[in-house]
């Protein structure tokens, strides 16, 4: 049982993209001395799933869900900083929901809701089948060297 003094919830949720990656913030707070002061740092997804975990400055996949294997990631090098961020990758339906970070030496718990969307299509502007100019002045020049390259090769062919 983790008893929490201090609660962060960010007031702005995180959004992520079908597919893409989302970046989840949580910090200590204070940088810390060395990888041993952090003695766990645990991430939840709507208090039950065990999204990931820092034990002893290590990522522990001993009780991870199955469903964040492989798709979940700190950022080692930020340990020291006071960085215990998660990016997650391959982002699904299922992935939306409250996440949280237990930083258990502080007694703070970080809240963060991710919101997972759609990725918007990239909308072009209806032209329907109209040339571009460019590609008309394009077609043009070629047509034009090809006509001069043939007649200039037809002239020299009587001399």
């Amino acid at each position: 049982m983790f008893v929490i003094v201090n609660e962060v919830s960010l007031q702005e949720p995180v959004v992520g993209f079908i597919g893409g990656s989302a970046v989840l913030p949580c910090s200590s707070k204070e940088p810390l001395h060395t990888i041993q002061d952090i003695n766990q740092v645990r991430w939840r997804i709507n208090n039950s799933q065990n999204v990931y975990e820092i034990i002893k400055g290590k990522v522990s996949v001993e009780g991870q869900d199955p469903e964040y294997r492989n798709r979940a990631e700190s950022f080692p090098e930020e340990y020291l900083r006071g960085n215990f961020s998660i990016k997650l990758n391959n982002l699904q339906h299922t992935d939306a929901g409250k996440y949280q970070c237990y930083i258990i030496e502080e007694s703070v718990l970080w809240s963060v809701q991710l919101l997972i969307e759609e990725r918007p299509e990239r909308q072009l502007p209806n032209e329907g089948t109209k040339p571009k100019p460019e590609m008309i002045v394009m077609f043009i020049s070629i047509l034009c060297i090809g006509i001069i390259f043939s007649l200039v090769n037809s002239a020299t062919a009587y001399f």
